[in-house]
């Protein structure tokens, strides 16, 4: 009985043991359920909360893109505004200040890449400068093959009647043509030509009208219409319509014609100039302009021309010019007070007219042979003085109004091509019987030169002179 009594306990506690065995295991189950789920909330919790740290991340992110975005188109729109408030200054000021008169604006001047000029190019150059200032020339071979003009590399735009051209500006001219609807030319059909029809501002003149150049004449008729140049306007401005234009002189050239800036005394037909009207009708603050030339090599910017002041601190560095009087009003003539070539003196007082349509420099036989002779270069059958390109010459100096001007001697050479292919340099500087030099673009382009119509004197930048 006793052993009964003691299997039956036994199987008791071994019951008891193993539903406390079972219960633990469950509640173990249980709580790693719970766990799991827990953390599978935590989990998806947290991933939420990710989500929406990285959306808030990612719209903040935005927000910034956006607002660099703003930033930039906004100063994008401030430079553009910039830009064209420089480059439209006239425009803004005549609209603003045309009672007053108190304008002026700047215009860009282009520059051929590149361009090396021919020998026949100088010697067409030559015959146009004989032409225009009724020079004999010492040397010339008479040849009459044509390419094209030298005086090409710096051209401005301008509309007349709302058309657009590209023009030469010319202080040795004081007229402004166009290439017209009945030119049969070669070179009207290679250009931009002016139509009447397509202008509501155009007024009839019919006068005939021709400028002879070295090669021939430019022939055609007067007409009138609204000028707009640099964001200035003139109305009615006088100007000639080509129906002719001579050879091959214009066939190959980089304009369609010609902006002539000279003093009215030198007008065909005694026309009006454009500068002129522009001071009579107050376009322009002061009755002045300024040029600015530059550029060269692989470079098209030329420089830029300033239309009622002298302000080219851009281009020049300063605002400070030496003037000297035009002596002779018609070209723009003065006193050239001295030239050294280095350290020696090759002349005293000369008459000089600085020329904006031609690239070169002319001087008198006595002056021309010293400075060859100094220089050391080859003088040909044709008029020039060729050299090797890399000779280092002498630097020439021009004394005007008491200020010594340095032209570097590197720039007193040109670069020119033979009829043989052959690239050979050539001295800026040619020669002519007598007076007056003519100083072209191979002067103009080292400096910055004011034309002040208002009181008959011409300037030139301080920046360039010599110390």
């Amino acid at each position: 009985m006793r052993c009964r009594v003691l299997v039956l306990c036994a199987l008791i506690c071994l019951f008891v043991i193993l539903t406390e065995a079972r219960q633990r295991r469950d509640k173990n189950v249980r709580s790693r359920s719970l766990a799991a789920r827990h953390n599978q909330r935590n989990l998806r919790s947290n991933a939420r909360q990710g989500n929406r740290l990285a959306a808030r991340s990612k719209n903040i992110k935005k927000r910034g893109l956006n607002a660099a975005k703003k930033n930039r188109r906004r100063r994008r729109n401030l430079a553009k505004k910039t830009g064209r408030k420089n480059k439209t200054n006239a425009k803004t000021k005549a609209k603003s200040n045309a009672s007053s008169g108190s304008s002026y604006a700047y215009l860009p001047l282009d520059f051929q890449q590149n361009f090396v000029r021919t020998t026949d190019n100088i010697r067409t150059e030559k015959s146009f400068l004989a032409t225009r200032y009724g020079f004999s020339f010492a040397k010339t071979t008479g040849s009459e093959k044509l390419t094209n003009t030298a005086n090409m590399e710096y051209t401005c735009k301008m509309k007349i009647g709302g058309q657009k051209f590209t023009v030469l500006p010319d202080t040795g001219s004081s007229n402004i043509w166009v290439p017209g609807p009945h030119c049969k030319s070669k070179a009207c059909k290679n250009h931009n030509r002016y139509h009447p029809a397509k202008s509501s501002t155009y007024v009839k003149n019919g006068k005939a009208f021709a400028i002879t150049y070295g090669s021939g004449s430019v022939a055609g008729v007067l007409a009138k219409d609204t000028v707009k140049i640099a964001g200035l306007t003139v109305t009615n401005q006088t100007f000639a319509m080509t129906t002719k234009e001579p050879g091959k002189t214009f066939v190959q050239a980089n304009f369609d014609g010609i902006l002539g800036l000279g003093y009215r005394s030198i007008s065909v037909d005694n026309v009006k100039t454009l500068v002129q009207n522009m001071c009579s009708e107050k376009v322009i603050t002061s009755c002045q302009f300024a040029i600015c030339m530059k550029g060269g090599g692989s470079s098209t910017r030329g420089g830029a021309i300033f239309f009622g002041s002298s302000n080219t601190s851009a281009y020049s560095g300063s605002n400070s010019y030496t003037y000297t009087p035009v002596t002779k009003k018609g070209y723009w003539q003065f006193t050239l007070q001295g030239l050294y070539v280095g350290s020696t003196k090759v002349s005293g007082s000369v008459q000089a007219i600085v020329d904006s349509g031609t690239s070169l420099i002319t001087a008198p036989a006595r002056i021309y042979n010293s400075v060859t002779k100094l220089i050391g270069c080859t003088k040909t059958s044709s008029g020039e003085c060729w050299m090797k390109c890399s000779k280092k010459i002498s630097d020439v100096t021009y004394v005007i109004g008491g200020t010594k001007i340095v032209l570097k001697g590197n720039k007193m050479k040109l670069k020119v091509k033979t009829n043989k292919g052959k690239t050979v340099c050539i001295l800026a500087m040619v020669e002519v019987r007598d007076e007056p030099m003519i100083l072209g673009d191979a002067f103009i382009r080292h400096s910055c030169v004011d034309f002040d119509m208002a009181k008959n004197r011409i300037g030139f930048a301080a920046t360039t002179y010599a110390t």
